[in-house]
């Protein structure tokens, strides 16, 4: 390459290096302050908010997706990411956590890894392994959640049918967690 035209590429590169290095500091300058909004938005809303519609749903930590199901007037499919951390050693032999909670829809969790403990209200506790799933009807509650490991953390999807209006979950007066 001549070097009047190494020259003028060298250049070249130096400044649309300038602009794309100005461009990205403009960019995630401005980008800050859109996603504090966001993220403090999110931080009120809760899957115990009630009224909210399927586009705040949207917006609630955990939630993958939530949409309006058209063809079911009245009703949102939300479907929420679970994490479960071993539980503590200390808490092996003790009876499951109660969430004292309900749903106002349908819900049906799939375990994603590892086991799962999970109790309603009238049925016994069920070990549930990763690639198995269980159904909550409307308004059952559900005592029990948990991983069933000490070491292994555990991971599951939840998609619930919920009303308009109503939030996914309703805690149990009756339990001191919801």
């Amino acid at each position: 390459m001549h070097n009047s035209a190494l020259g003028i590429w060298k250049f070249a590169r130096t400044c649309g290096l300038s602009i794309a290095c100005a461009t990205g500091l403009y960019v995630a300058a401005a980008i800050p302050s859109s996603i504090a909004d966001e993220k403090s938005e999110a931080s009120t809303l809760s899957v115990m908010t009630p009224g909210l519609t399927a586009k705040e749903f949207a917006k609630v930590p955990g939630v993958i997706v939530a949409r309006v199901l058209a063809d079911v007037p009245g009703k949102n499919l939300v479907i929420v990411a679970l994490e479960f951390p071993p539980k503590p050693q200390k808490e092996v032999d003790r009876p499951g956590q109660c969430l004292g909670h309900r749903h106002p829809g349908s819900a049906y969790v799939y375990v994603t890894k590892g086991t799962m403990r999970q109790g309603v209200a009238g049925k016994p506790v069920q070990l549930v392994h990763a690639g198995e799933g269980f159904f909550e009807a409307p308004g059952e509650l559900h005592t029990v959640s948990e991983n069933a490991s000490t070491t292994e953390p555990a991971s599951a999807i939840a998609i619930h049918i919920v009303p308009d209006g109503a939030p996914i979950l309703i805690p149990n007066d009756k339990c001191k967690n919801p």
